[in-house]
């Protein structure tokens, strides 16, 4: 019923969506409420599936095979390369810190806003994604702080993965809220290295990457999906594992609460930036259409908006705040409701902690659909900026003009591929979510049975993160 409603509501809507990455109309080749029937009708279909080829107990284990053997002896080029990697990553962050300070302040000449911003933290998101954990071994601390010091305190359990969360809701903000020049971010990136150092100097190099790094936390996360795994065999060779994308998400231990909340705001922030462009969200607050801004302040707040500004900022920052708790309540919600079909006795936060890595790939996917545009519309600058980093008029490569020049594919292409990321995401969580099942429940009935009301929270998942992609952006 709920299928068919959502269905139902969406078919209603025109053909031409106002595609939310893009900022202007797109001519879909088929009315935008096909679109979101289609990839609800594939989500339940994939259940449906699922429920008729599990296995109680089922196990973890992806089909795999092996290619790529490499012998020990390459050892020694595999440190070296990485080494070479932390040296290139800590240039590059001394670099974007300087060209911050004396550079020109105008983000679109300053080679600092385009390398951190677009390459390498989205870049490196995505790389961790395809490749693995590249920034375990290529983190910019490598020559800073020794590998194995073990700090000056013993790092406590209670603090868990709370610096990395902190840094990430500090980092999404600052990229939201204000208004951020090369000169912003250089000195944000001194009080990261700062931040960062004395964690490692405090409670050690190898504990402080695991918990309180952000970039090794965040490019971790992306990394539990990649299809591939670099492994050491009995024999002394290294070989490539090739998996199924989000098949090894299973093995991601979400084992303390701000680890947990870390994830969730992953996704809700990503949601939450879609949502925020839109024009709905824009008309919500400043056309005040219940009136209650203009009782508070005396008048229309559209008329008062230098008065009403800080209000909306802190608004705004208050929303991205409590964002990941709404999907935490959500969440646990569905878990109490697919537990109370099965009459299971299990804690919530087992439940939470087993079935919560299921969220892992929407949150990846919807990262992907809101932001990999621009690794084409921005990222692409930076064979411009490199000519010219400071933004003097420097030409050093011959390209500080030609190199600037973006490049987008087909708009509708965009979509269908923002559609299809969206879907996979999705189906992916179905199935982790049953794989899971199968594991806590007895039979294989009672597995499907828990998991019907996860089915209709990705339903609602997939119709409002499509929702929030057509929608049109705010004037």
């Amino acid at each position: 019923m709920i299928v068919h409603l959502l269905g139902t509501v969406l078919l209603a809507t025109p053909a031409t969506a106002l595609a939310h990455a893009f900022g202007e109309p797109v001519q879909l080749p088929m009315p935008y409420g096909l679109y979101i029937t289609g990839s609800v009708l594939a989500l339940v279909l994939s259940f449906v599936l699922l429920a008729f080829s599990g296995k109680p107990g089922g196990s973890t284990r992806s089909n795999t095979h092996w290619v790529l053997p490499f012998p020990a002896s390459s050892a020694k080029w595999v440190y070296r390369a990485r080494a070479a990697g932390s040296v290139f990553w800590l240039s590059a962050l001394v670099f974007c810190v300087i060209t911050g300070l004396v550079g020109s302040n105008d983000s679109h000449r300053n080679f600092n806003m385009t390398f951190f911003w677009i390459l390498f933290l989205l870049g490196g998101a995505y790389s961790a994604m395809l490749i693995g954990d590249w920034y375990k071994h290529q983190h910019p601390w490598r020559f800073l702080v020794p590998a194995q010091w073990h700090g000056i305190r013993k790092y406590p359990r209670w603090l868990g993965h709370w610096p990395a969360l902190l840094q990430l809701v500090c980092l999404v903000a600052i990229e939201l809220f204000f208004h951020s020049t090369p000169r912003k971010l250089a000195f944000l990136l001194i009080a990261f290295c700062g931040f960062n150092l004395a964690g490692m100097w405090l409670w050690g190099t190898r504990h402080w990457l695991q918990r309180g790094e952000l970039f090794a936390v965040l490019f971790r996360i992306f990394a539990a999906c990649t299809p591939l795994r670099r492994i050491r065999s009995n024999d002394g060779k290294f070989r490539w594992r090739i998996a199924l994308p989000f098949s090894d998400l299973h093995r991601l231990r979400l084992w303390h609460p701000a680890q947990c909340l870390f994830v969730l705001f992953l996704l809700s922030s990503t949601a939450y930036d879609g949502l925020r462009e839109t024009a709905v969200y824009f008309n919500i607050f400043w056309q005040d259409p219940f009136g209650i801004l203009t009782i508070a302040f005396g008048d229309h707040p559209l008329k008062i908006y230098p008065q009403v500004r800080p209000w909306f900022i802190a608004w705004e920052i208050a929303l991205l705040i409590v964002s990941p708790f709404f999907y935490l309540v959500l969440f646990v919600v569905f878990l109490h409701m697919g537990r109370a079909l099965t009459g299971g006795q299990q804690p919530i936060g087992l439940l939470l902690r087993r079935y919560l890595p299921s969220l892992v790939p929407i949150a990846v996917v919807y990262h992907l659909t809101h932001y990999y545009t621009l690794l084409f519309s921005q990222g692409l600058k930076i064979r411009g900026l490199v000519s010219d980093p400071f933004g003097w008029g420097w030409n050093i490569f011959g390209t500080a003009i030609t190199g600037r020049l973006p490049w987008l594919p087909d708009m509708a292409d965009i979509w269908t591929s923002q559609v299809v990321l969206i879907l996979a995401g999705h189906v992916a969580a179905v199935w982790l979510a049953h794989k899971q099942a199968l594991q806590l429940e007895n039979t294989n009935s009672r597995a499907t049975l828990s998991q019907i009301p996860m089915l209709v929270l990705m339903v609602v998942f997939t119709g409002v993160g499509l929702w929030i992609l057509a929608q049109p952006l705010q004037g």
